[in-house]
């Protein structure tokens, strides 16, 4: 079930500095209960937006290495690694699976682009994951989240001036086009959004890891949405949202999803330095 966090609202620089006070204040509690953040590993590609380095030679390295594009944010190191579509998933390199057995990596991190299934998303609205479902079997993930999560793409999505909501994230390996379609997932499954890779990927990490270094993973997911449910189900609009679709996440992908990568990286270990301080 999809739920509203909050409708986009215009922040000052007085009322942002507020809100990453707020919740930064009320992660201090919730960071004692969780493991600290360490080295994290980012399952798509390099966004340009990050830093100042050249990012093409790292977008590249992303895209073609087993080992990603590894680059160090706010004392942690950050390796982006593009993960494949569909049920074709890239396997990391061993250097990476033994940082994840280790400990070492804590986290992984998931922010791509979706097609609606609800029929109330917008193009731009951030969805973040409650539970991913995998098409085939229906049946959630058992991952952890960390709690503060919520807080951070809250401030990102005032700041964006987006809608955001929390929901159910489905991974079909197949695009679904057609509103006939969405419309019977919806009905079927409650997840807000489908996309094609993520719960792929955590199942084929699970297969190579050791189970208790897997349970101990904090997974953070977010879907923007790309595409809508069409009003007619018809071709032409079939068509379009289809365009759409790949428009945001391939042909503008860095001015999309890029961005919105950045600066959650970024308030999300801006808030984590504040409550160390």
């Amino acid at each position: 079930m999809l739920t509203t966090a909050s409708t986009s609202t215009s922040l000052s620089l007085g009322e942002l500095s507020g809100a990453l006070c707020g919740f930064a204040f009320k992660t201090k509690v919730e960071a004692m209960l969780n493991v600290p953040i360490k080295d994290i590993l980012f399952i798509r590609k390099y966004p340009s937006f990050l830093d100042k380095t050249p990012h093409f030679r790292k977008q590249l390295q992303s895209i073609i290495s087993s080992r990603g594009a590894i680059t160090h944010h706010a004392g942690h190191n950050i390796t982006f690694l593009f993960l494949g579509y569909g049920k074709k998933q890239r396997i990391p390199h061993p250097t990476i699976i033994e940082k994840l057995n280790s400990g070492k990596i804590t986290d992984i991190v998931d922010i791509g682009g979706g097609g609606a299934l609800d029929p109330t998303l917008k193009r731009g609205d951030l969805i973040l994951s409650t539970e991913d479902i995998p098409f085939d079997t229906l049946q959630p993930l058992k991952v952890r989240r960390r709690k503060e999560i919520q807080n951070v793409v809250q401030t990102l999505a005032n700041k964006k001036q987006r809608r955001f909501f929390e929901g159910k994230i489905l991974t079909s390996a197949k695009i679904i086009t057609s509103k006939k379609e969405r419309i019977t997932l919806y009905d079927q499954t409650q997840c807000s959004v489908v996309q094609m890779e993520h719960c792929c990927f955590m199942r084929a990490l699970q297969n190579i890891m050791g189970s208790q270094s897997f349970n101990e993973l904090y997974i953070t997911h977010i879907e923007i949405v790309a595409d809508v449910v069409q009003q007619r189900d018809v071709f032409l609009n079939n068509l379009l949202e289809l365009i759409h679709g790949i428009n945001y996440c391939i042909l503008r992908n860095q001015h999309n999803i890029g961005k919105v990568k950045s600066e959650f990286l970024k308030l999300w270990l801006q808030s984590e330095e504040n409550c160390a301080s």
